[in-house]
């Protein structure tokens, strides 16, 4: 049973408490491109600041640098941020992580695509002089312009759970991780984050990708207890 994820509910109550319609909108339209569009021109109205989904970048910087390792020193890191939003994750790991390390930020919404775009025209510099920072307008179900076997590390950080508590969330949560799995590099992984129990996310990651599924309790935020699944592939 696909239950509510705890965060989405606080912030539809607490954060978004002043916004009825598009509180609204959040807990009935989550699949639908126009709600996130609304959500991210309001959250930007009075200047740019990130807006994370769980926890920020600093929360799980040592988590992801123990996966660099496993990818080999011959190429630079590839990693695909997928249903990004104005997070900060995928410009924080471009602009701190000491090797070369490709971070390719993909969100349906235009709006977003747009906002991150224009953030990231004139810096900050990363670490790393051959890092690079990439925004591309995309369906988290239809990579077709990431060629198979492209990435390293591919993470997920709320978007599934915004999927699944939609009408048709089970299908396109499929959808995605079929996608996520097929972009992936032999020996690479896909990273979760979520705040459902394992009890829940566990038996439909496992049903759906026909994959062993590890977890990974990352603790705690602001009284929510976070964890990571994830799916690494063979070599």
């Amino acid at each position: 049973m696909i239950l509510p994820s705890k965060w989405l509910l606080r912030a539809i109550t607490t954060r978004l408490r002043g916004y009825c319609t598009l509180a609204d909108d959040l807990r009935q339209r989550l699949h639908h491109r126009s709600t996130w569009d609304r959500f991210f021109k309001e959250k930007t109205l009075d200047g740019f600041h990130h807006f994370d989904c769980f926890f920020s970048y600093k929360f799980i910087s040592g988590f992801l640098q123990s996966f660099s390792s496993r990818s080999g020193a011959l190429e630079p890191w590839q990693v695909l941020d997928v249903g990004c939003g104005i997070s900060d994750l995928g410009p924080s790991l471009y602009i701190n992580f000491p090797d070369p390390v490709y971070v390719s930020c993909v969100d349906f919404s235009p709006v977003v695509i747009e906002c991150m775009q224009q953030q990231f025209l004139d810096g900050p510099l990363p670490r790393n002089p051959l890092s690079k920072l990439h925004y591309r307008e995309a369906d988290a179900t239809d990579l077709h312009m990431f060629s198979t076997e492209s990435f390293h590390l591919v993470l997920d950080k709320g978007t599934s759970d915004s999927m699944l508590h939609s009408p048709v969330g089970l299908r396109n949560a499929s959808r995605m991780l079929a996608e996520c799995l097929r972009v992936l590099k032999p020996g690479g992984s896909l990273l979760q984050f979520s705040d459902e129990d394992p009890d829940a996310r566990l038996p439909f990651l496992e049903q759906a990708s026909g994959k062993s599924v590890t977890m990974k309790e990352l603790g705690n935020v602001c009284g929510i207890c976070y964890y990571s699944y994830i799916i690494t592939l063979n070599q």
